[in-house]
């Protein structure tokens, strides 16, 4: 029989909730499924765990994320947020990457299967509007501070520094840089706020803003493009008919950047009517995974 080991110590509350759907959906399968609720790894065909250990953050669960990984290799899931989470209402998704948490390394089930793309548009309303041809600054969307496990050990305001100077070898127009919510919660990101001050004292045209102090949608009003490392946030503007620019591979949306920063004024324009399908195949709600609809396709794969 097959096995499953579900790590629900290496998170709490109502996240617990998604790992328990899941492992319910693989029990209608056949699977056996164990619960573990404490810091000691067990051996299993399968396991879960959430999320991934953040750079910088030594809490238990944090560490016992990362003792999973390294002990039981390769055939592991993880759960991750919503990329277009920004569109959620009634109904939420997730995204239950396999053999690693990054997408440019996860195995996802990237199919041509286009059975599911109405349903997702309609559960989060996502329409694909057209590319804006017009527009005044460029928004910089920044990844949470120095913890999190998608920054790859990059300060967020290093990276904005840096990339504002790469930016401006092609481009004068205004910058709006936008903070994660989490940014700003230890020592090192105090070290690397020096950066962003640094920006904001010797730049009259940059402009900073923090996610909860303003709207998304605001700060992409009058955008011309947006550039994220790895944020999510990207997504939503490229959807927006915003040209999304990403310096990293391990955005999920890294294949529809609009070129390289030298394409500023010039952004590559993508056909994105895949990317539903892209977004479809990698993200199932809560109700789909309970059924073992996501396990099924697992398994087939």
């Amino acid at each position: 029989m097959t096995t499953l080991n579900i790590y629900l110590s290496t998170t709490g509350g109502g996240k617990r909730d998604i790992m328990r759907a899941f492992g319910k959906g693989a029990e209608l399968d056949g699977v056996k499924i164990k619960y573990i609720d404490t810091h000691t790894y067990e051996k299993s065909d399968y396991a879960m765990v959430f999320a991934y250990k953040s750079e910088g953050v030594d809490t238990p669960n944090h560490k016992f994320r990362q003792e999973v990984v390294d002990k039981h290799g390769e055939k592991i899931f993880f759960v991750d947020s919503n990329v277009l989470k920004a569109y959620e209402k009634d109904v939420r998704y997730f995204r239950f990457p396999y053999k690693s948490v990054h997408p440019n390394k996860a195995d996802y089930i990237l199919d041509e299967d286009t059975s599911r793309n109405d349903k997702v548009m309609k559960d989060l309303n996502l329409t694909i509007k057209p590319w804006r041809k017009d527009g005044k600054h460029i928004c910089l969307f920044l990844n949470r501070g120095i913890g999190g496990f998608s920054t790859f050990g990059k300060p967020c305001y290093e990276w904005a520094k840096e990339t504002i100077e790469e930016i401006r070898k092609y481009s004068d127009r205004p910058i709006l840089i936008r903070s994660h919510r989490h940014a700003g919660v230890n020592a090192q990101l105090t070290e690397d706020k020096k950066n962003l001050d640094y920006l904001l004292d010797n730049h009259t045209d940059i402009i900073h803003t923090a996610l909860g102090e303003t709207d998304i949608y605001d700060d992409l009003k009058d955008a011309w493009a947006c550039v994220v490392h790895t944020s999510t946030s990207g997504a939503v503007a490229m959807l927006e008919g915003i040209p999304m620019f990403s310096t990293h591979e391990a955005c999920f949306s890294h294949k529809w950047s609009a070129g390289s920063l030298s394409d500023i004024e010039k952004p590559i324009l993508k056909d994105r009517t895949y990317y539903i399908t892209h977004f479809a195949n990698a993200h199932w709600n809560l109700e789909e995974v309970r059924q073992g609809i996501l396990w099924r396709k697992h398994v087939q794969n």
